[in-house]
């Protein structure tokens, strides 16, 4: 029993040697400035076989010496074994790590490389035909729960024509942060009702219709904003 002890610890001491020079070549291609991934990943698969070698051979002499020596020898072996367990563990990760990173830097330059032109805030004039596009954009500011309510109320006064109608509605509340949930509930109720702009669509489709069966031309002939508005 003895002697088997004493084999095993040799093959652990063969196993613990071939570990340490793989987890140094590791080490040695982390610590370059660029890394090379594959050859991490060729080292992981190394040390991760030398690894199980490593803990097989160290469950068996841990199994001996409970039984040959007691709790308390066996518990000591268990903590010089967990040093390699440790540094096994913390350079798996740092591969991981590394390809993760790379990963995440192909996405990044693989997104747009140009710069979109800026999309400009149409403003509304208080039609209530133009309502659903300004609205289309202005929601996206709306909606966003980052922009304070003060700020949202500046971007709505910039977001009306002055002097319009639609400006008039704004206008009458006080720039402040309670009174812009206020001043949208106002704007949707003068121009964005849905009876409101049914109506106003219906109303403007059935004038087409009526020139078009004066001039006889076909339903199939109505301007593209027509179409636009029936859709909506």
């Amino acid at each position: 029993m003895i002697m088997d002890l004493t084999l095993l610890k040799t093959q652990r001491k063969s196993f613990r040697t071939s570990f340490t020079v793989c987890a140094k070549k590791i080490e040695d291609e982390l610590i370059k400035e660029a890394p090379g991934l594959k050859q991490l990943s060729i080292l992981k698969s190394q040390i991760s076989y030398k690894f199980a070698g490593l803990e097989t051979c160290q469950a068996e002499i841990t199994k001996l010496i409970l039984k040959t020596e007691g709790a308390e020898q066996a518990y000591e072996d268990f903590l010089s074994a967990e040093k390699y367990r440790d540094n096994y563990i913390e350079l798996c990760s740092q591969i991981e790590r590394m390809c993760l990173k790379d990963s995440s830097t192909k996405d990044f330059s693989e997104k747009r490389k140009f710069k979109l032109p800026k999309i400009e805030l149409k403003k509304f004039d208080g039609d209530v035909k133009n309502y659903l596009t300004f609205w289309s954009q202005f929601r996206k500011i709306h909606e966003d729960s980052s922009i304070p309510n003060e700020d949202k109320f500046q971007y709505l006064l910039q977001a009306v024509v002055p002097k319009s109608k639609a400006a008039r509605v704004v206008e009458s509340f006080p720039a402040t942060a309670d009174n812009y949930p206020k001043a949208i509930s106002q704007l949707q109720e003068h121009f964005g009702r849905n009876d409101l702009l049914v109506q106003i669509y219906v109303r403007d489709l059935l004038s087409m219709v009526m020139k078009n069966a004066a001039t006889g031309r076909s339903k199939t002939d109505l301007p593209a904003s027509g179409e636009s508005r029936i859709r909506v």
